[in-house]
């Protein structure tokens, strides 16, 4: 006795399932994975955290000037410090000046809906909560594609 398999090729499996390149799971997925970063990305003003955030089929970019910095959690340098109006010192990097990492740690403020905010951000998430994504998008596909 002989059995015949008659395969679909995998990229038609991909597209009945909807995990092919730029599909609609891909596109969930990285949705949801950017929501689940939001409490490990830095926040002070909101612009790195959703102002700059783009979230493209298969990946999140962060596309403030500063978004590097606050990623590797280093302070790069040169800083001149500034003192405003109220005596608070805050320090600015020359423009169009190369920096270098001054070999200090970026301290980060934790704030409400952002408890986790420090640096490589996208690894933290994946670390303390990918199952619980993973689970999530697993329900996605099994409801049809809804939410």
């Amino acid at each position: 006795m002989s059995l015949k398999l008659n395969l679909e090729p995998t990229s038609v499996i991909e597209a009945k399932l909807g995990i092919q390149p730029n599909g609609p799971v891909r596109k969930y997925f990285t949705k949801r994975a950017a929501d689940y970063m939001d409490k490990y990305v830095p926040y002070s003003g909101g612009n790195l955290a959703y102002t700059t955030r783009q979230i493209g089929n298969e990946e999140v970019i962060y596309n403030a000037e500063y978004a590097h910095y606050m990623y590797e959690g280093k302070v790069y340098g040169p800083n001149i410090p500034f003192i405003d109006e109220g005596g608070n010192v805050y320090f600015r990097s020359p423009k169009k000046k190369q920096k270098h990492d001054t070999g200090r740690e970026l301290k980060y403020k934790q704030s409400a809906g952002h408890e986790y905010a420090g640096p490589h951000w996208d690894k933290r998430m994946v670390s303390a909560e990918m199952d619980d994504l993973v689970k999530e998008v697993q329900n996605y596909i099994n409801n049809g594609g809804k939410e």
